[in-house]
This record gives C-alpha cells, structure tokens and sequence, in this order.
C-alpha cells in the first residue's frame, strides 16, 4: 500500500523539482495515529544501526505509528550516520546514541606522508550498508534511499581532524587540495554505487530529506564551511561542489546555519544547483522567523528551488501564515509534523489558503 502511494505522490514531487507547484508548498506532512504504540527500543548500539531485520521491522510495524497527508509518504533510511563514507576509506567510526562519529581517530597525521586512500567496498561500513539495503529490497511493500555519504569536506575533517585541517588550508593548501580531489573522485563513485542499488530496486531516488525524485539527486553540503571565509570556500569547497552538481541531474545544498551565510551568494551562483535547504540551527530563531525572510527571497530570485525542514510549526500559526505568504509556493518543499490527523486537516487548508 505504502509503495503504491509513494509512487502516486511521486508525480507532485515531481512539480516541485520542475518549479511547476504553484497551489502552494510541496509538504511532507505526519501526524501520529492516535492509539499506536511505536516498536520497541533497540537493545544496543549495534542493533540500532546496524542490524538490518531490527530496522526493516521497526519500520514496517511504525507504518501504522504515523499517518501521512498532502504529499506525506514513508521512505526507509539506512542511517549509518552523517559522513559514513569516511570508514569506507580509511576511517574508523564509534556508534552512539544520537550519532555515528567517525572523526574519533583521524588518519592523516602528515601531510608529508598521507596515507593513501582509496574506496574499500570491503570495508566493515560499506558491508553494513549493502547488508541493509540488500534487505530492504527483498521486501517488496517497503521504499528505502540511499545513505547519508557526507560532504566531501567534512570527510576531509573526519580523516584528518576539524582543527588541523583548519590551519591546514594555510600550510599545507596544495596538500589539501589534491587530498580532496582523492575523497571527491572516491565519493563519486560511492554515489554511483548507491545510485545503482536504488535503481535495481526499481524505486525513485530518495535520501535522508525525503524528497523523492525521478532522477539522480543528493543534498550537498559542507558543515565545514562555518569556520573559513568564502575565499577559503572559493578555493578549497566550491571546486567540489561543482563536480557534484554536474554529476547528477539535481541537487540541495544543505546550508547549515548562520555559520554558512556568508557562502550564499557563491552557492546561487553555481549552475546547476536545483536549490537550497535552510536549517537555522540551535538557539537561533525558527525558520518561520521574519529574520530569514530576505534570505528566502534572495534564494527565490535566483529561482533555486527553497526546502524548509519544520518551517511550520503548529503552535505558531500565526508566524506560519507570515511565512507562506512573504513566499513563492513555486518550487517550495516543507516537512511538517502535526499533533493530530486534525491538525493535520487544518494546516493543509490553511497554507492552501495562504498561498492564494
């Protein structure tokens, strides 16, 4: 059933990425169904990120945990935490709670004498991944996506770490920079790899944002970018940017908080990019805020598609209606969550209504 619907809501996704939604918003909308109880907890770390028939069966039991409504579906992701590329060349990685790090034991102690890298399909997480998505494609009532490779930056960062690779990009620039063409070039090939097994498993390619599209896509991002200047951006991230967008049909870049504001104008100027997503971070204000209502409209001029994760929020209607109508609903895709199927009910006629 589920399957069947992902493909019917396929088609509106589809305007989205067209720019041809002009209703109102695209919207990823759930709500939980009164009464169900969610599957039970994982015992460990290792059940909880990689063992696949605890996660193929938490999955299908939370199918009738959540409803979905506007553009709402299920799509399984095989999380194996933010960047999991890194131990698939070298790296290591520590399971957590909340996270998988795979900075922990950094490789590249000389730039004098770098280790050389190369992708290792044998490696123990690239195992875990096939594993996952071998399983979740036998089962044929199900959608998955592909994983979370990381930005190709932040993989330099997790092989060398954070605070090196920042004095790094003084003293060792032209080191970092063929290191960097290595990890772009291997990372291509992992997304093609990806991109083969979501294409044998017949399904629109998805990923951890869940918007599901009819051709090859990824979000793009460097959480690194934060701490240096455009220039260093310029020089060290946007060459592989660029390789990624021209490798695939369409791409999002994940901009991650105020950190990576000053980087907006350099990323409205890449050909090709399909759009930004906006996460405005810890502590700031949310992302119905009027203080981000010039940096929509700025993404909006440059018609690049605009993807707001939680832009509404139900106990704030009132900065929700602010929202969508400071904004174009044409090529806009929103997640939402709402208490109740009637909250539900109510936000999408409400933002229908607003974006008239």
């Amino acid at each position: 059933m589920f399957k069947k619907k992902y493909r019917s809501v396929l088609a509106e996704y589809e305007k989205f990425w067209e720019r041809t939604n002009t209703s109102r918003p695209i919207m990823d909308l759930a709500y939980p169904i009164e009464g169900a109880t969610p599957y039970r907890a994982p015992i460990s770390l290792e059940e909880q990120w990689l063992d696949e028939n605890y996660n193929l069966a938490a999955h299908k039991h939370n199918l009738g945990v959540k409803g979905y409504m506007a553009e709402g579906i299920p799509c399984l992701f095989p999380n194996l935490g933010p960047g999991c590329l890194a131990a698939c060349i070298g790296g290591s990685y520590v399971l957590a709670p909340d996270t998988v790090w795979f900075d922990r034991k950094p490789i590249v102690d000389d730039w004098e004498n770098p280790p050389e890298i190369k992708f290792n399909e044998q490696s123990e997480m690239w195992q875990h991944l096939t594993r996952l998505q071998s399983k979740y494609a036998s089962d044929p009532d199900i959608s998955f996506s592909i994983t979370d490779l990381g930005g190709i930056m932040d993989i330099v960062a997790s092989l060398r770490s954070t605070e090196m690779l920042l004095y790094d990009l003084y003293d060792y620039s032209d080191e970092v920079k063929s290191f960097t063409a290595k990890v772009t070039e291997i990372w291509l090939k992992a997304f093609d790899l990806q991109l083969e097994a979501i294409r044998k498993a017949g399904l629109p390619y998805n990923n951890w944002m869940n918007i599901p599209s009819e051709k090859p896509w990824f979000p793009i991002q460097c959480d690194f970018s934060a701490m240096i200047s455009p220039k260093q951006f310029e020089e060290f991230v946007l060459p592989g940017l660029v390789q990624q967008v021209n490798h695939m049909d369409r791409s999002i870049y994940h901009l991650d908080g105020p950190g990576e504001l000053p980087h907006v104008d350099i990323l409205l100027d890449i050909p090709g990019l399909t759009g930004i997503q906006w996460t405005s971070g810890a502590g700031e204000k949310p992302l119905y805020d009027k203080k981000w209502f010039d940096l929509y409209k700025k993404i909006q001029d440059k018609k690049k598609n605009l993807v707001l994760l939680g832009g509404i929020h139900e106990g704030d209607m009132a900065g929700a209606e602010r929202l969508i109508k400071s904004i174009d609903p044409t090529g806009v895709c929103m997640s939402v969550w709402a208490s109740s199927r009637d909250k539900a009910e109510e936000i999408v006629e409400k933002v229908t209504r607003w974006s008239e």
